[in-house]
């Protein structure tokens, strides 16, 4: 597992004294406002996720997302999770690209989320898939790697580590998706690891950036798809020449004992949440 005592401050040092961080940022921003103003059903947000799978393009997948809005939407008839799943249960392959096992996907997705909101009395979808996707419960299953066992989403499979972050962003987690180019930006600020620990590392990073995840996550996807490495160094410090000549040298009548100062200890980073429910309250 990759220590990251101190590496996360200086990770976040590099990033926020680029020359162009100020723009980075609000590009990263914006564009993920853009996609979240599009996701406004959260049954068309499992739609997307399950679409996904069919390894299309973004741009692809919400234009037919897009159509499949346009053709159902209803002023009296909103598009909430069982009016999608009763209208994909009789409509054909051609909202999935052709492809059964993706409304097969979409329609156990949608009917675990289905009972889920079932579950609670007054509570709208778009909260409740928000709570499954930031719950202390989810969060474990993630980051103990056994995101396969996770009741609501994780039982259903096909979704891998990729689709099921995909997921929880979409569904306003904060978090993000840990793609190849965010990999590529981690190793090149450092990190090392498998994708549960670039996972790990990031949010970590979002932390010290004091950001959102998913837009730091914007952020390393650009920096990734460029290749950028030419990160700034951050300034090194160095023992006064007063304080080198008095610490730990040996004097004339001897050696000097203790001569090392006590070290202050590195923020915490890496420590766990404490333990949250599914709903996201802290336990006494």
């Amino acid at each position: 597992m990759v220590e990251l005592e101190e590496e996360p401050g200086e990770a976040a040092w590099k990033i926020r004294n680029l020359q162009d961080y100020d723009g980075r940022l609000e590009r990263a921003a914006q564009r993920f406002d853009e996609i979240s103003r599009e996701r406004a059903e959260p049954a068309l947000v499992v739609y997307e996720t399950a679409l996904m799978k069919s390894g299309r393009s973004e741009d692809e997948i919400r234009g037919l997302v897009r159509e499949f809005r346009e053709t159902f939407e209803d002023e009296e008839e909103p598009l909430d999770i069982p009016r999608v799943s009763s209208i994909m249960s009789v409509e054909g392959d051609g909202w999935f690209f052709g492809d059964e096992s993706l409304r097969v996907l979409t329609g156990r997705l949608l009917g675990q989320f289905q009972h889920r909101v079932a579950q609670y009395n007054y509570v709208d979808e778009r909260e409740v898939l928000r709570r499954w996707a930031d719950g202390y419960d989810t969060r474990l299953f993630v980051r103990r790697r056994i995101y396969e066992t996770e009741p609501v989403v994780g039982v259903v499979g096909g979704l891998d580590l990729t689709l099921l972050q995909y997921l929880r962003v979409a569904a306003g987690g904060n978090t993000l998706v840990p793609t190849n180019n965010v990999r590529r930006a981690l190793d090149a600020l450092g990190y090392k690891g498998d994708v549960y620990e670039a996972l790990a590392q990031a949010e970590v990073l979002a932390l010290y950036l004091e950001l959102p995840a998913p837009i730091v996550g914007e952020m390393l996807e650009d920096l990734g798809r460029e290749g950028f490495a030419d990160f700034p160094e951050p300034p090194r410090e160095t023992a006064a020449p007063e304080e080198a000549g008095d610490e730990g040298v040996p004097s004339e009548g001897g050696s000097v004992e203790g001569g090392q100062k006590g070290q202050a200890s590195a923020p915490e980073a890496g420590r766990e949440d404490s333990p949250r429910t599914a709903d996201g309250e802290q336990k006494g």
